[in-house]
């Protein structure tokens, strides 16, 4: 008993420094990019378009809690002239790539993350209403998503329906921010 109860805490430290490490790698790839473009200049997300939102958007939710700007990069080419349809397929695409992360942790094994109130409330909700509970919380922008992922792949939700439920939630929201943001930049510059 003692042994097994090692290797399973072996285990979770292994998880532990992946997950850690795919985090700093992300964050330093981000933040770097953005102090070599200069985030503060238009110009250069504009020539970040259609590439960078669907980027960005990747990089947002396969950051597992990191706070990428996803959202942002939606919201961003909303005021850049480009067609707002795209700029939500694209965002869709890249947050559903992106969720494959939180799925693959949860299909592996256990996670440092399985112990959590937040996790054990998906995951009754992933039990009783997987494919409404994917839909909602894809569609909507909010931190747990992760936890959702996770859920779905601990309980070998199928990869396929896990990933055409999750586009079509995020393709939901994506075009939804897009249009959002683009009549309060509208709204914004009719009032200066």
């Amino acid at each position: 008993m003692r042994k097994s109860y090692l290797s399973r805490l072996s285990e979770v430290n292994k998880q532990v420094i992946v997950l850690l490490a795919g985090v700093v790698t992300v964050g330093a790839i981000f933040c770097v990019w953005m102090l070599l473009g200069g985030a503060s200049n238009v110009e250069w997300w504009k020539g970040l378009g259609y590439p960078g939102v669907f980027l960005l958007s990747l990089l947002g939710s396969g950051g597992m809690v990191f706070p990428i700007p996803g959202i942002a990069a939606t919201c961003g080419a909303a005021g850049l002239s480009l067609n707002l349809v795209v700029v939500g397929i694209l965002a869709g695409i890249g947050e559903t790539i992106g969720e494959l992360s939180g799925y693959a942790i949860g299909y592996g094994g256990q996670s440092i993350l399985t112990g959590k109130k937040m996790y054990k409330r998906v995951q009754r909700w992933m039990e009783r209403w997987g494919m409404l509970t994917l839909l909602v919380l894809a569609a909507i922008p909010n931190p747990i998503f992760d936890f959702v992922g996770i859920s779905a792949g601990a309980l070998r939700y199928p990869l396929r329906k896990f990933l055409i439920v999750v586009f079509f939630g995020k393709l939901f929201k994506g075009i939804f921010i897009a249009y959002l943001c683009y009549w309060i930049v509208s709204w914004i510059s009719w009032l200066g």
